[in-house]
């Protein structure tokens, strides 16, 4: 503003000028004006981004820059510094090289060179810990890397200066210790080039020395501390590789330990106690965790303890029953500890027993646990009947904590151990043979198939009494429909061995009964499947009258007797007319017949 646009502030003597009034209006409205420009400007500058550099991201001086500030991203570090930091590594790298030469010199003996060489890697991963910038850490720490797993490689292979043993004791360590640095720098690319290397260094040195034990301990040493090193970050994705190597690492240990004929070859030395110890402690170390994390988080499980879990039980516990088949001894004690685990598991589900959306999958993955491990480690502890017997109870108990509880998964679970009952205590193949056999029954049921029969029949009339009136029989209805077929046939088995056992009978006579009892069980289970509104056994119905067709065709038509085809006949041929009429006219009145699951 120019001098020439302001009034005069001081006026001539004697009587004011006419004008000058309004001269002061105008400039009081001049200073309002500049005033409201003034605070405008300062409120845009206050709302503005500051350029001022600010440490953590420097601004480069010298860089190139545009009209509103540097080209370049401040948070990016410059070429130059980038070169410089690979610089540092090549440097780094050659006073590796200078311990190298020195042993190539005899100025060191191997073994203190091969020392010298651990501890100038664990200095400089130190080192990188200790730095300022997470970058010179990283390329600290990287330059580490490249000189330990080598040397601990090619000490072992090519120079024979260290024992399997120790390679494997100093890979554990030396990944440690770059754990630790990546873990304290959040560092994650190089933890997953620190893990990589020593999973791959591990291998190789296992195939070339032929040394399984050592390493196997080693991986699954690698593998618990990646698990719970990302229990505390977001870097769940390095769980995989070092999982996988300890599943493979026990899985080629167990196979060459209990190779047929015994370990051969340069393999003699496995031990099939470290290998069953090792098997064992697969398992522990994964199972224990998840179980230990869910509970203290109450989180729900994830694919990757789903799968490993699936994982463990086949390598790790697969790989001790059959080192300890193949020892012959200690079986009673594995069967123990495996069925405590089952115990320990179905403890483990009780915390998460309400029905709640969360906490369903933590208690199915508990459950299923406990199922396999009681499945697997009964038969090492009890005489197989006395275990029939127990899975069958197991099996109606479960089904009554299913009906209570409102979980589906333990109706499978009852199948299940009620269908390893009726294996066990050959149920099935007694009532396979009562039915099948030409020469007719000669042996009666045994105990623990008749317990399991009875068994059978509680499940199954209980599920009947209190079945739930909410449609999640929809997906009970293949395990239900499997422990109906059992306990039909054990009951048709039984009614024909009441007829013809103990006896040889005229083939005819044996047809016949065997026909009749199947028209009676089908024409039963159409009446039950008409006075109770349970689809379950209607669906059973039609299958039998076909089964009961084939075998009418097969045996009665080829070695009956006029008499007996007459009786076979007449019976045949009234299940064929009721059986479907029963099934087509329920008792109820109103009832739709396709919607019995609804409420």
């Amino acid at each position: 503003m120019s001098t020439a646009q302001v009034p005069p502030l001081k006026a001539p003597p004697g009587d004011p000028p006419a004008g000058v009034e309004s001269r002061l209006a105008a400039l009081a409205e001049l200073v309002h004006t500049l005033e409201a420009r003034v605070q405008a400007l300062e409120a845009a500058l206050r709302g503005a981004p500051t350029l001022t550099p600010s440490p953590q991201t420097p601004v480069p001086e010298n860089g190139p820059r545009g009209e509103d500030g540097p080209l370049l991203d401040p948070a990016l570090p410059s070429p130059t510094r980038i070169l410089g930091l690979i610089g540092r590594v090549c440097l780094i790298l050659g006073g590796a090289y200078l311990i190298r030469t020195l042993v190539d010199a005899g100025t060191l003996p191997p073994g203190v060179g091969v020392g010298f060489g651990l501890a100038y890697a664990a200095t400089w991963a130190f080192l990188g810990d200790r730095a300022r910038r997470p970058l010179d850490a990283a390329f600290r720490t990287l330059a580490s890397l490249l000189i330990a797993y080598p040397l601990i490689v090619e000490s072992s292979t090519r120079l024979g200066i260290l024992t399997p043993g120790l390679a494997a004791l100093l890979l554990v360590g030396i990944a440690g210790v770059h754990a630790a640095v990546a873990w304290r720098r959040d560092l994650q690319a190089i933890l997953w080039l620190a893990t990589l290397a020593a999973l791959g260094s591990g291998f190789i040195v296992m195939m070339v020395q032929r040394a399984i034990e050592p390493f196997a301990a080693a991986f699954l040493a690698l593998g618990a501390g990646a698990l719970w090193l990302t229990y505390g970050r977001r870097w769940h994705g390095l769980r995989w590789p070092t999982a996988l190597a300890a599943d493979l690492g026990v899985l080629i240990l167990t196979l060459l330990a209990t190779w047929p004929g015994g370990p051969q070859g340069i393999y003699r030395g496995l031990s099939l106690n470290r290998a069953l110890f090792l098997a064992l402690a697969l398992a522990a170390i994964y199972i224990g965790s998840f179980a230990v994390r869910m509970l203290q988080r109450r989180r729900v499980v994830n694919a990757f303890e789903v799968i490993q879990t699936a994982l463990v039980l086949l390598v790790g516990f697969g790989g001790a029953v059959r080192v300890s088949l193949a020892t012959g001894a200690g079986t009673g004690i594995l069967g123990a500890g495996i069925s405590l685990a089952g115990i320990g598991c179905y403890a483990a589900a009780f915390p998460f027993v309400d029905d709640q959306e969360e906490t369903r999958a933590n208690f199915n993955f508990f459950t299923f646990l406990a199922l396999v491990f009681l499945l697997l480690g009964g038969p090492f502890v009890l005489p197989l009947p006395a275990f029939a017997t127990l899975a069958g109870l197991l099996g109606l108990v479960a089904m009554v904590a299913a009906l209570r509880l409102r979980r589906k998964v333990l109706v499978w679970q009852s199948g299940l151990y009620l269908t390893t009952s009726a294996v066990a205590s050959g149920l099935g193949a007694w009532a396979f043979h009562v039915f099948m056999d030409p020469a007719g029954p000669t042996a009666p049921v045994t105990g623990a198939g008749l317990a399991s029969l009875i068994a059978l029949l509680a499940t199954v009339a209980y599920f009947l009494a209190r079945r739930p009136p909410d449609p999640v029989t929809v997906l009970m209805r293949p395990a239900v429909l499997v422990m109906g077929g059992l306990a039909v046939a054990g009951l048709g088995a039984l009614a024909i061995w009441a007829c013809c056992g103990g006896r040889t009978p005229d083939p005819g006579g044996l047809a016949l009964a065997r026909t009749l009892v199947l028209s009676a069980l089908a024409i039963t289970l159409a009446w039950l499947g008409r006075r109770l509104p349970v689809l379950e056994l209607r669906w059973m119905v039609y299958p039998l009258l076909a089964v009961t067709t084939l075998k009418f065709l097969f045996e009665d038509m080829t070695v009956g007797r006029p008499l007996t085809l007459f009786l076979a006949f007449m019976g045949f041929g009234a299940t064929l007319i009721l059986a479907p009429r029963l099934l087509r006219n329920p008792a109820t009145p109103g009832v739709d017949e396709d919607s019995e699951d609804a409420p």
